[in-house]
């Protein structure tokens, strides 16, 4: 089986005995890179496919991995998440609006909805600031998203609590605030 590292062959005609054995020569091989993509006999699947299924390595005749350079990925990402977060706003305001107008179910509807993709962008913001080699803007982004965690535990409970009302204060106020505050962030770690 030949295995290639982008257009590398880092095994050739090589056993490989398991797929812990593979992975950590991956490790050995990049340096500030993540699997992008991965090829088994020129089919594309997940590296997270690749990672959590059992693998016939004596049935294959080729791996390749394409990497990426994490400061590439991290520029994609916040790319996405800038374009993102607009949406997210608005949807923010159109619950609020939504428990205003006593239209709770419509309302936790799309705030649920909202909490699914600002989930998405906390996870992809805290994995980014794990990389960063600027302490200075990592201690800040981190401030900035737990006090944003803090505001969203505040507007779950009023949804706990039916209090709709104040929920919406919460939504307009206080989470559209710390939400403009992550998209300024965003940009400055961009």
């Amino acid at each position: 089986m030949k295995i290639y590292l982008n257009e590398d062959l880092i095994a050739g005609k090589t056993k490989i005995e398991s797929k812990a054995d593979l992975i950590a020569l991956l490790a050995e091989k990049l340096e500030r890179e993540i699997v992008d993509q991965v090829y088994l006999d020129g089919v594309e699947v997940s590296y997270d496919y690749f990672q959590e299924n059992k693998l016939d390595f004596e049935r294959l005749d080729e791996i390749k991995f394409i990497t990426k350079a994490v400061t590439v990925l991290i520029r994609e990402t916040l790319s996405e998440a800038a374009s993102y977060l607009p949406k997210l706003k608005k949807a923010i305001i159109n619950s609020a609006n939504l428990f205003r107008q006593q239209q709770n179910q419509a309302a936790a509807q799309l705030l649920n909805q909202t909490l699914a993709g600002l989930e998405w962008y906390l996870e992809i913001t805290q994995a980014i600031i794990t990389l960063l080699e600027d302490d200075q803007l990592s201690i800040v982004g981190k401030e900035k998203l737990e006090n944003f965690k803090q505001a969203l535990n505040r507007a779950m409970i009023a949804l706990q609590n039916d209090n709709y009302d104040y929920l919406a204060d919460l939504l307009e106020a206080e989470i559209v605030a710390k939400l403009e505050e992550l998209a300024e962030f965003n940009q400055d770690l961009a």
